[in-house]
């Protein structure tokens, strides 16, 4: 875990050095950027172990919640995964060199691509991401009783919905 400056004395000092702003949108803020960061660093640890960086378990992810042949646009991914297409592109290729992925020719678009699983990309991401979850769900679980997961998974969907 990250050391922090405690998150309890940073809403102190607001109130006592800066009570003109809102500090429940500060805290909010911070909170969130700093929860982040921390299960950020967390996954990327997890990833580390199998020589894979979280944005490509995030890609992998992605791609295998859909239908089998498990495949998207690149626009898609990058729109979904809130990323440029250069940043994409980066990720997909380390992926085809594991032979995680493969780009096919886009039958609706001959100028596109469309990004898809590999069967070995699929084994991959079912047999490690197992353990990744174990590791999110370790880092919830010890913070969160089930009912605050629910609700903090709400919260953070409504958030990011357009």
């Amino acid at each position: 875990m990250i050391n922090f400056i405690k998150i309890e004395n940073t809403e102190i000092r607001f109130h006592e050095n800066w009570p003109d702003i809102n500090v429940e949108l500060a805290m909010a803020a911070i909170n969130l950027s700093r929860s982040s960061t921390e299960f950020n660093l967390l996954m990327e640890q997890t990833c580390n172990q199998f020589d894979f960086s979280f944005f490509e378990l995030e890609v992998m992810v992605l791609l295998r919640s859909f239908p089998y042949p498990h495949r998207l646009t690149p626009s898609s991914l990058s729109n979904s995964l809130m990323v440029s297409s250069g940043g994409l592109t980066k990720v997909l290729i380390k992926l085809e060199s594991k032979k995680y992925i493969v780009r096919d020719a886009n039958p609706m678009d001959k100028r596109s691509k469309i990004v898809r699983l590999t069967d070995l990309g699929v084994r991959f991401i079912e047999r490690k991401y197992p353990t990744i979850q174990y590791a999110s769900k370790q880092f919830f679980e010890s913070k969160l009783s089930k009912r605050e997961l629910q609700t903090l998974t709400s919260l953070l969907t409504k958030l990011l919905k357009d």
